[in-house]
């Protein structure tokens, strides 16, 4: 629940004074070694929180002690995602991903605690003392422990466990496989690369054959200068967005919507493992011969993982996500394609062909063209 759950009163950040304070406004964040104490930290306030819970104070009180959880490790668990995904320095990237791998053994503890699920459901069965905000996260959060399996027996929830763990640690390898295995174009020569993106590709030399200028008729190696273009997202979009010449566009969208390989694999794992996790109540009851009374009405149990997501959203089911994807797709269809025409008359224009068909790896370029003839903007 304390993934899924966003607590309903968020930490002020100073933001007047934020010279003296670290990243995203948390003064342990000053270095990458705030990132322990960001932490530990967390975690030491947590379990007082549950101690104070295990008390069973009133339910407003639980409420509020369980929305500081929340609160808490969720700031650490946002920090850690959004530092290991952009910060420039390593350092401060691989700090990230150890707080995030130990607070996320952290969550697992939290998330499968019978203490706070069984104040969660005093609290809700009280909800004529609470207020409408607060029953609403009451529910909330007693259904999110439930989707992570905790109303099941001992034996059966360790298996849910697994299944999230597994989830989770698939997720996270998808990730790595992206930050970790780009893929690459090597271009030549260098001057079919735009000046002004340059700078964000490296440079590669290649040994060439030329005539010598001693002697015509004889040849000498000669280095000739290209770019190797790395093509994580962010280079890739600016690839897409600034260079003319349509071949290196081509070359650097295919290679970078077709790596890493081995997440084709790990996708498989997650589609599998997930889908398991959603129909896992309905495989134990069926081993028992039929419905488990003590199940009965409980989450989990569904059809697809899709389904199992949609508890409780404001779209409450695969189908009504479906029907308003296409209703909003009906909607838009003209405007698009009137959108559409005008990119590829625009590129027409540009290419001098009469029939040429707009690419996938042309949108972002002719759209950056139409913008700043249309604006007077500056792309670079």
């Amino acid at each position: 629940p304390f993934l899924s759950y966003r607590h309903f009163r968020t930490r002020a950040v100073d933001r007047q004074n934020t010279s003296s304070t670290g990243l995203y406004g948390f003064d342990h964040l000053k270095s990458p070694k705030g990132f322990q104490r960001f932490v530990d930290e967390a975690i030491e306030r947590s379990s007082e929180l549950i101690d104070y819970i295990s008390g069973m104070p009133s339910s407003a009180e639980i409420i509020r002690a369980m929305d500081e959880i929340s609160d808490t490790v969720c700031s650490v668990v946002d920090s850690a995602e959004l530092c290991r995904q952009t910060h420039p320095a390593r350092g401060f990237v691989e700090e990230a991903n150890k707080a995030s791998m130990k607070i996320n053994v952290y969550l697992h503890f939290l998330n499968t605690n019978h203490t706070l699920y069984n104040a969660v459901k005093k609290a809700e069965q009280d909800g004529h003392l609470l207020t409408e905000e607060a029953r609403r996260a009451a529910l909330h959060l007693r259904i999110d422990f439930e989707k992570g399996g905790i109303h099941l027996p001992s034996g059966k929830l360790d298996q849910v466990n697994q299944l999230n763990m597994d989830a989770h640690k698939l997720c996270r390898e998808y990730g790595e496989n992206i930050i970790n295995d780009p893929g690459y174009v090597d271009i030549f020569p260098a001057s079919r690369i735009p000046r002004q993106i340059q700078h964000l590709l490296k440079p590669i030399y290649r040994l060439t054959s030329g005539v010598s200028k001693e002697s015509l008729g004889s040849y000498e190696d000669e280095q000739e200068k290209g770019f190797r273009i790395i093509t994580e997202p962010r280079t890739l979009f600016s690839v897409l967005q600034l260079t003319p010449d349509e071949q290196v566009r081509k070359m650097a969208y295919l290679k970078g919507n077709s790596v890493p390989h081995a997440n084709h694999e790990v996708l498989d794992k997650l589609i599998n493992s997930r889908h398991e996790l959603a129909q896992f109540v309905r495989k134990f009851e069926a081993s028992l011969g039929g419905k488990c009374p003590q199940l009965s009405g409980k989450l989990m149990g569904c059809q697809s993982y899709a389904e199992f997501v949609m508890q409780l959203n404001m779209a409450s089911s695969p189908e009504v996500v479906v029907s308003f994807l296409q209703e909003m797709s009906n909607m838009v269809k003209e405007k698009a394609d009137e959108e559409f025409n005008t990119i590829r008359n625009l590129k027409r224009d540009v290419c001098g062909q009469r029939c040429v068909d707009l690419e996938p790896w042309d949108e972002a370029y002719y759209t950056t063209m139409m913008k700043s003839s249309a604006y007077n903007l500056d792309s670079a």
